[in-house]
C-alpha cells in the first residue's frame, strides 16, 4: 500500500455525499402543561372583543 498525502485524500472525498446526522443542538423544549406560557396579565383580564376599526 502507498502513502496517500492528504490533499489526495481530501480529493477523493465526494461533496455531495451524505454525512451522518449531526446531534441535534439549541434549545431545549419546555415541559408546559397547557403547551404554551400563560401570561399573567391576561389570566386576570375579562375577555373583552376588540373590533377592527376599518378607516376611509
Amino acid at each position: 500500500m502507498t502513502r496517500l498525502s492528504k490533499q489526495f485524500r481530501r480529493r477523493m472525498v465526494s461533496p455531495k455525499r451524505p454525512s451522518p446526522p449531526a446531534k441535534k443542538t439549541g434549545a431545549k423544549k419546555d415541559l408546559l402543561e397547557k403547551g404554551f406560557k400563560e401570561h399573567l396579565n391576561v389570566s386576570g383580564a375579562p375577555q373583552v372583543f376588540i373590533p377592527k376599526i376599518k378607516s376611509l
